[in-house]
């Protein structure tokens, strides 16, 4: 037995694939197609004899044919069309092949239709179907017919009904073996049952073989896989069997389904519940549910933000940019993210959130959606801006104080440096007097001198706690300044003359210069305006070394009722811009260093701006390192209309009536003008007991000195105690009372005397010189206020109007 060749399983398939046998029956069918071709054109040659001329040889030849053709033949024309005798007029037996050549009943003339009737000579089937009449049998054709289209119809819905079943499921799911039993049905119609119904008018039995051959592609086709075909047949039991799994399974996932529907809604209701917003995207971003704590936060319910992605609606303004774009980078890369971000409610509230992004995945680890989670942090957010505020706020105030606090220790060291100066000429002067007190060690003119000295640095002193109250005053909202007939010129002139002679002293020059048209009467206070005017001269002066101290006055009538505008040029150090812009504040002065050079407190500008700012004007500075500065002084002319030519006797007080007036208060000391009045003196300070009580005396009164209020009103009553009543209501005439001493002070002292009916006038004495304190002094029973240092002519003029007035009261 030989071997079986390794190929064989290969040729096996080979023949069994329906492509080989297609193509195989094609080849036999093409080959019978070109046998009929030329038997044909033998047949229409002889067709074309006369049948009397039939050669012999040639009938010798067709009888020389194949035994089975000639049979055929006759067994066609027999079985198919059985014609009766009377068909041709001739006997049937007389019929043979070759006569019947004649006779072409189906012959249209068109050569590829008579190709497949055989050339025509096949008969329609209604040309065979006849009665005994010899006509054809119409009622049995007809039903037979109808009873053909019937089954057509029936196999047609069959085959659009596998066709459809097998195109309605996916290409990797079709069965081609449904799709070739599909085939064989639709041609077994065509072959069987279409063709038998076309015959009867058209033996078309050539076309029928094509039909044929394509039956039996699709057959044979088939029928080379009915093995797997046969499972077809398995089909209830399988689906018997996938029904009772799937009802198995089904169970199964129903109570899975229960326990993870249950765990769902559970969490579901957490979610919806708690405080937080939560929101839930598809894996575009896209909303697909939220919770009740995101629509509390925002406003939005699901219905506005179904199917839209949350930062087209939430996001605003102030939404950070870069915090989004890390937001959208993370999930781009299906990672988890966490950001604050600021949001815009429905009504267009701005809040802060904290946003946790998670990514979620289905059993495939595939991302299907997102999940975020938002905390309203607006009120944390807004606490830490709160915060941040603050402490920046105190950071501020912090290097404020700090600034203040170098300013006022700068201050103070200026301060010191003021008062300890005057002080060391005070008390070196007055000792340099005690222990030259004989006429033989000094002469008068230097003991002239020492006073003078320690006069003049007692006036600095006052003028320094002068400036100090000033300020105050000014920082207390406090200062008032009056608004009285002022003769411009005159005043002017007057500062003029007072800084004179400290220019001349320093070797400067000091010009007026008067720019006319100027009014001759303003409205102002004239002693706040002569202060101003004093200090800014008397800067300029101090800083100037070399050149001139100029001053030029005009006005400017832009601005209703009018301004006096008064340039105060010097040729000084000048400023830098850095320093003119600390000058105008209090307890600064340009440069510390001045301070030991030039002296001065570097109160002066920040007072005179203020009272200038009183009087309807300003200050202004314009100054350049090595040239000098313009100090501009702008006031108010204070006038309702124009200023015309008014002469008033109410002429600020010049240098010289002020040297009359002390020497008329010379005068009536000397004339005694307190003679035969009782003072009580109450004073804690030995040394202004001994000079306020000289000078009582030296003026013609009897004093009697008293350590404190207590000691003074138990000598005044009756039983020596302070509850008693008055014992002698005219034992004194006057009382002067310091307000500030120990056991018992002038305000309770005077309220005392008031409530036991001491009826006489009571002059306060402070130290004090603030407006309040000046009311509260009044308020507690007092009738005149002194402020200290006690000026002497002024002493003793309140004390001699108060006894005056009091004398005409009664």
């Amino acid at each position: 037995m030989s071997p079986i060749s390794p190929d064989y399983p290969q040729v096996l398939r080979r023949a069994r694939d329906p492509l080989w046998i297609a193509g195989a029956v094609a080849l036999l069918f093409l080959g019978l197609i070109f046998w009929d071709q030329s038997y044909s054109l033998d047949s229409q040659r002889d067709s074309l004899r006369p049948s009397s001329s039939v050669n012999p040889g040639i009938s010798q030849t067709l009888a020389a044919r194949p035994k089975f053709i000639q049979t055929a033949h006759l067994a066609s024309a027999h079985e198919m069309c059985p014609l009766p005798a009377s068909a041709f007029g001739v006997a049937a037996s007389a019929l043979s092949p070759v006569n019947r050549l004649d006779y072409a009943p189906s012959r249209t003339g068109a050569p590829i239709v008579d190709f497949f009737t055989g050339g025509g000579y096949y008969m329609p089937r209604t040309h065979c179907l006849l009665t005994s009449e010899g006509t054809s049998d119409w009622p049995w054709i007809i039903a037979l017919l109808m009873l053909n289209a019937a089954v057509i119809v029936a196999y047609l819905r069959i085959f659009i009904f596998w066709m459809r079943s097998y195109f309605d499921e996916r290409a990797e799911d079709r069965n081609q073996q449904l799709f070739d039993l599909a085939a064989i049905f639709l041609f077994c119609a065509i072959c069987g049952y279409a063709m038998s119904m076309l015959m009867f008018v058209w033996p078309a039995y050539r076309l029928l073989a094509f039909f044929l051959l394509a039956l039996n592609i699709f057959s044979w086709r088939f029928c080379t896989n009915l093995a797997s075909f046969g499972k077809i047949f398995a089909s209830k039991r399988l689906e018997r069997q996938l029904r009772e799994t799937v009802e198995s399974r089904a169970v199964e996932l129903e109570r899975q389904v229960r326990n993870r529907t249950s765990e769902v809604n559970r969490l579901a209701e957490i979610a919806r519940r708690t405080a937080n917003g939560v929101v839930i995207t598809d894996r575009k971003g896209r909303v697909e549910w939220i919770n009740e704590g995101f629509t509390r936060i925002c406003g939005y319910t699901i219905e506005d933000l179904r199917g839209k992605k949350p930062g087209d609606v939430l996001q605003g303004p102030h939404t950070n940019p870069e915090v989004i774009q890390r937001i959208g980078d993370a999930i781009r890369q299906g990672l988890p993210v966490t950001e604050e971000v600021v949001n815009y409610s429905k009504s267009g509230r701005e809040y802060y959130i904290r946003i946790e992004i998670d990514p979620l995945r289905d059993e495939r680890g595939e991302i299907s959606g997102f999940m975020a989670i938002e905390s309203d942090i607006t009120e944390q957010h807004q606490h830490q801006e709160e915060l941040k505020r603050h402490a920046e706020e105190m950071v501020r105030l912090r290097n404020a104080a700090e600034s203040a606090n170098r300013a006022k220790t700068d201050f103070l060291a200026n301060m010191s440096h003021e008062i300890r100066t005057p002080m060391t000429a005070i008390l070196g002067f007055t000792e340099l007097l005690a222990e030259n007190s004989d006429s033989a060690g000094t002469t008068s003119a230097e003991r002239v001198e020492c006073i003078e000295t320690i006069r003049r640095n007692g006036d600095h002193l006052l003028a320094i706690i002068n400036d100090i109250l000033d300020l105050s005053k000014i920082e207390a909202g406090m200062m008032t300044v009056e608004k009285i007939p002022t003769d411009l010129v005159h005043l002017l002139k007057d500062v003029e003359s007072l800084m004179q002679f400290k220019a001349t002293r320093k070797g400067i020059n000091l010009r007026l210069n008067l720019v006319e048209p100027l009014p001759t009467i303003i409205h102002t206070d004239p002693v706040r305006l002569k202060q101003i005017l004093v200090n800014l001269l008397g800067n300029a002066i101090k800083f100037t070394e070399h050149g001139e101290v100029s001053i030029k006055v005009h006005t400017d009538a832009n601005p209703f009722p009018g301004l006096i505008v008064i340039d105060v040029v010097d040729t000084g150090i000048g400023m830098t811009s850095q320093q003119m812009s600390q000058l105008f504040g209090a307890f600064v002065q340009a440069d510390t260093s001045t301070t030991r050079k030039f002296g001065g407190t570097g109160l002066g500008l920040r007072i005179s701006k203020s009272l200038a700012q009183l009087l309807g004007g300003n200050i202004t500075i314009n100054s350049e390192p090595g040239k000098g500065s313009v100090f501009q002084l702008t006031i108010s002319t204070g006038l309702a209309k124009a200023p015309q030519e008014v002469v008033t006797d109410n002429k600020p007080e010049s240098a010289t009536q002020r040297l009359v007036k002390e020497e008329a208060a010379v005068e009536i000391v000397k004339q005694l003008p307190l003679s035969g009045l009782n003072i009580a003196l109450v004073e804690d300070g030995l040394d202004n007991q001994r000079l306020i009580a000289f000078h009582l005396r030296k003026a013609g009164a009897d004093v009697a000195v008293f350590d404190n209020g207590k000691l003074a009103l138990e000598a005044m009553t009756s039983d020596g105690t302070i509850q008693g009543s008055l014992g002698n209501v005219g034992l004194f005439d006057l009382i002067v009372t310091d307000m500030q001493m120990p056991e018992m002070d002038g305000y309770t002292f005077a309220r005392s005397l008031r409530t036991k009916g001491f009826t006489h006038p009571i002059i306060a004495l402070t130290a004090h010189a603030m407006e309040w304190d000046k009311k509260r002094c009044l308020d507690s029973g007092c009738d005149y206020y002194i402020s200290k240092p006690v000026d002497r002519a002024a002493l003793i003029d309140t004390c001699r109007n108060a006894v005056a007035a009091s004398v005409n009261t009664n």
